[in-house]
């Protein structure tokens, strides 16, 4: 076989982060794991073959207890960390379904729900969740409808990897 002149990829070195901006009566929930000095909106990693809204719902049961809705996309960002490595995070907006949020030892310290016009400039809060909780405040997270396929949420085509049936050869 003939080569095409395009090097092969290396292997993945990107981690697929999640977020969620939770606006309740005016205030934003934010934590603070035991590792950071700012807080944040609650976040995590999405685990192999999970997919990012079932990702952010998990994360959100284990950070605060709570039991949320994934809604509108408000933000992705992608940061190049070093050669080898590279984080892509996606920020939405969430809506509460159930339960008190609380702080989850041992990875969150505490948590506060912040009036929803202070948190933009709060420098206490890391960037990034300033941003995203900016999206929020500013437009609902209202990203136009993709066509998604594999479940409902604006602005985002998500489709999960399903493994082949065994066809028993």
């Amino acid at each position: 076989m003939a080569s095409s002149g395009i090097p092969p990829l290396p292997p993945p070195h990107t981690r697929v982060g999640v977020g969620g901006v939770l606006v309740r009566d005016g205030r934003v929930l934010l934590n603070r794991a035991v590792y950071r000095t700012r807080f944040t909106i609650p976040s995590g990693y999405v685990d192999p073959g999970e997919g990012l809204a079932t990702a952010l719902a998990r994360e959100f049961e284990e950070e605060t207890g709570l039991t949320v809705e994934v809604g509108s996309l408000l933000l992705a960002r992608h940061k190049v960390i070093a050669a080898s490595e590279s984080d892509v995070f996606f920020a939405f907006l969430v809506h509460h379904r159930a339960g008190t949020p609380s702080a989850r030892p041992p990875e969150i310290a505490e948590f506060r729900e912040v009036p929803l016009e202070e948190a933009p400039r709060a420098e206490w809060i890391a960037q990034l969740s300033r941003e995203a909780i900016a999206v929020a405040a500013r437009s609902g997270g209202a990203w136009p409808r993709a066509g998604a396929r594999t479940q409902e949420v604006p602005g985002l085509v998500n489709e999960l990897f399903e493994p082949p049936e065994d066809r028993g050869d």
